[in-house]
């Protein structure tokens, strides 16, 4: 599989500046990743045919991973890569999966072995769940066993909230 970068993907929400100069992927509203001192952070984002991942650095502690399009067959390589080179000692990940449209079951393999990894080394994992991945969760009956919330707000407030569930 080849992974090109955002630029290569016309069209896609992660294409760089819009008309502004200012780039509004992983923009959602009510908090800006500008407005926290964010940066982009980690690998360049990238895209596959079906999908497209982005990292922003929300906290010194925090990173926040924007996914869109399809996590299937075709895009779980780079999905499972982009999310483990993320992972740092003392690091709390947040996997923004709102804006996903489909995950299959190869998916939730990525998301388990992230979440060993990110438990190996210290850090924690809250993930934003759409429709998809709420559906696919309750189907594999792997509900409890992810931190699911409803919106980045509650996410990134991880430390001061212990769950709450999407």
């Amino acid at each position: 599989m080849t992974v090109v970068p955002k630029s290569s993907v016309p069209g896609s929400p992660l294409s760089g500046p819009s008309a502004s100069g200012k780039s509004n992927a992983g923009s959602k509203p009510g908090l800006s990743y500008a407005g926290r001192g964010s940066l982009d952070y980690g690998p360049p984002p990238s895209a596959t045919s079906t999908a497209s991942f982005r990292a922003n650095k929300v906290s010194s502690t925090t990173v926040v991973i924007s996914v869109r399009g399809e996590i299937d067959l075709l895009s779980v390589n780079a999905f499972r890569d982009y999310l483990s080179s993320q992972v740092v000692p003392g690091r709390t990940l947040v996997v923004d999966m709102s804006d996903l449209e489909f995950m299959g079951m190869c998916g939730l393999s990525s998301l388990s072995i992230l979440a060993t990894l990110t438990r190996d080394a210290g850090g924690a994992l809250a993930l934003i769940c759409g429709r998809p991945v709420q559906r696919l969760l309750k189907a594999a009956g792997q509900e409890s066993m992810f931190d699911c919330y409803t919106s980045l707000e509650h996410a990134v407030g991880l430390g001061e909230t212990k769950r709450f569930l999407a």
